[in-house]
């Protein structure tokens, strides 16, 4: 398999995950993540774009946080239809939530798609293996007066195990056999519960728990983990360096942002001006 060819099964993960863990305390986290994230308590009257929509939970939380109108599409297809599982289940009309498959770095579809209030890709444009580009074609959805919440990965190159490092680990574990992938995710776990026991915490409380708050955002850690070690592409940028492009380059303000130490990402919350173009 050439190296531009090699991709993590995103949509099999969040099948998956659509299947087993999506428990209604998954749901209201979820839900609450949106609200934090946008500093806002419903999204009444307003249209929602999710770009890599993944299981479709955060597609859903924008639906019962009242959108008008929630669009949401993957280049990944298994990610649409673990998106449209969901949607059947919880009863919701195509009208409401539309769901396709496309990809964000495909010019002829984002210059017709309609624009959003809100757009939100979180954890995606830095699998796409073109971030800068994504980033730049996802601003275009944006209607003025509109807001745009993303996330990017950290980049830590300077320090031990940094950002090079773990492209390297995610692109062997895409190029190797189900069991070493087995292998890698398991030896991921086994470093994560160490670093959580140094601190004299509990690993399998924080397991048990992951999810149950804003924070991680509903998600469940076993999916996390397999997300984690095998995305690739794999993409990573200093919050400074996110924000100076977007700003200088599509000079929308920036209405808030979290930063984390490590590997973790940094989440951008940008306003575009009502006067804009």
């Amino acid at each position: 398999m050439e190296e531009s060819e090699l991709c993590f099964a995103f949509g099999k993960n969040w099948q998956n995950f659509v299947d087993t863990g999506m428990q209604n305390q998954r749901i209201t986290s979820a839900v609450n993540s949106i609200k934090h994230l946008l500093n806002a308590q419903n999204l009444q009257t307003k249209t929602f774009l999710n770009i890599g929509c993944g299981s479709g939970l955060f597609s859903l939380a924008a639906y019962l946080l009242g959108a008008e109108k929630v669009m949401s599409f993957d280049y990944d297809p298994d990610s649409v239809q673990a998106s449209i599982r969901l949607r059947d289940r919880m009863d919701i009309p195509a009208k409401k939530w539309e769901i396709f498959r496309d990809s964000i770095l495909d010019k002829d579809f984002y210059v017709t798609l309609n624009r959003a209030d809100v757009v939100y890709s979180w954890g995606v444009l830095y699998h796409t293996g073109a971030m800068w580009q994504a980033l730049d074609n996802v601003i275009a959805f944006l209607k003025p007066g509109g807001m745009l919440a993303i996330s990017i990965y950290n980049n830590v190159e300077k320090r031990l195990g940094g950002s090079t490092f773990w492209w390297r680990v995610k692109r062997t574990y895409n190029q190797s056999s189900k069991i070493v992938q087995h292998l890698m995710g398991y030896t991921y776990v086994v470093y994560f519960c160490l670093g959580v026991a140094i601190t004299l915490r509990n690993p399998y409380k924080i397991i048990d728990g992951y999810g149950s708050d804003a924070s991680t955002r509903g998600m469940d850690f076993w999916h996390n983990v397999r997300d984690w070690v095998g995305g690739f592409p794999y993409g990573y940028a200093t919050a400074g360096e996110i924000f100076t492009y977007v700003h200088e380059k599509h000079k929308p303000e920036l209405m808030f942002l979290e930063t984390h130490d490590g590997h973790v990402y940094n989440q951008f919350t940008f306003h575009k001006p009502a006067s804009s173009d």
